[in-house]
């Protein structure tokens, strides 16, 4: 694994839901997920909808950050206990040699609130007067040239930290819930492992997309965006699809705010997809399903079945924890074992 690790870069993305106003049936969703299309000239994955993020910068772990927190007297220790979380975590968390570089669980938050302030133009945070909000949303600032900043913040990472300084305001860290962590299958040539949050606003910020990495982008409930893969309309890749499915199990923003934060304390396993060819499609096994192999990262190449997707479901196991892929939109998610971790099931919109 020591070997393995350099070459699987960390990055970081943010799940970012916002109260819908416009909604007004009793059982429809009361939020919006915002989602991005990457352009068709993206190095990975592009036209693909996927949320805000991307790659850690060194700049996210650089010490001069507690020096502008402690500037309004947040101390470092305030900061190390952003998020709670007691139980096991993946790697990308564990906190690294460098002593002088933030703890993961502050830098990958700041990784998250910088790339979306560069691909969508919304900077989440908080001044000097919101540090002590205790709403559980998070805050936002939009009274700046952000135009001008995402352009020079997009070309140059470090000066996120001096926009935050001339505003004097600080990233929202405190509003992000840690959620999951995905791994990149072996079988591809770029490979990442991301620490997903979920973050919560009270209504819609103003966003303006970063056109040579953003497409276009839309706030759309998480059932309308998983329907409109069903459809054809979209791509959302695997993470996306199965993050979204599992907000389907609430309709209710407040009420899966709350969960995000109570369960972000029971920390989270890695989700590392191992991918099967069969005759009419790909399954991608995941931690938990009785056939997921010991040694996730044993082939660079997808291992053959000689089975139909069908036929691989049948084989006998009892437990499931998988997602089955007949074509880019076709795709279904099948999860039959019982789990202790606080964890959500998906469901399949399908039958929504």
């Amino acid at each position: 694994m020591s070997k393995l690790l350099p070459k699987i870069r960390s990055s970081s993305s943010l799940i970012l839901l916002a109260k819908d106003s416009k909604a007004k049936a009793a059982n429809s969703f009361d939020y919006n997920a915002l989602l991005l299309t990457r352009t068709q000239k993206s190095s990975f994955m592009p036209e693909s909808s996927v949320f805000p993020g991307g790659v850690c910068d060194a700049t996210d772990s650089s010490p001069a950050w507690l020096d502008h927190f402690r500037r309004n007297e947040i101390s470092a220790a305030k900061l190390r206990d952003v998020g709670h979380v007691k139980g096991p975590r993946p790697e990308i968390f564990e906190i690294k040699a460098d002593k002088e570089a933030l703890d993961p669980s502050l830098s990958l938050r700041l990784t998250a609130i910088r790339e979306t302030f560069e691909e969508l133009g919304i900077l989440l945070c908080r001044d000097s007067k919101s540090l002590t909000s205790t709403s559980g949303y998070a805050k936002f600032h939009e009274q700046f040239d952000g135009v001008h900043w995402q352009h020079i913040v997009h070309n140059d990472a470090s000066q996120f930290l001096e926009l935050c300084k001339e505003l004097e305001v600080f990233p929202d860290v405190w509003a992000l819930h840690e959620w999951s962590a995905w791994r990149t299958p072996s079988t591809f040539k770029k490979r990442f492992e991301t620490a997903f949050y979920m973050t919560a606003l009270e209504h819609e910020p103003s966003v303006h997309i970063e056109p040579n990495e953003v497409k276009d982008c839309a706030w759309r409930s998480p059932l309308d965006y998983l329907q409109a893969c069903l459809r054809k309309e979209l791509w959302l890749p695997p993470p996306q699809f199965y993050e979204l499915s599992r907000c389907l199990n609430f309709s209710s923003l407040e009420s899966l705010r709350q969960f995000a934060a109570e369960r972000e304390v029971k920390g989270l396993g890695l989700i590392h997809p191992v991918m099967y060819k069969c005759k009419n499609g790909t399954v991608h096994l995941l931690p938990g399903d009785e056939a997921y192999p010991a040694d996730p990262d044993a082939s660079s190449d997808k291992i053959e079945t000689g089975l139909t997707v069908e036929e691989f479901r049948s084989q006998g196991n009892d437990k499931l924890h998988r997602s089955e892929h007949w074509n880019q939109h076709q795709s279904q998610l099948l999860i039959n074992f019982d789990r202790e971790d606080g964890q959500v099931h998906p469901l399949d919109p399908t039958k929504l």
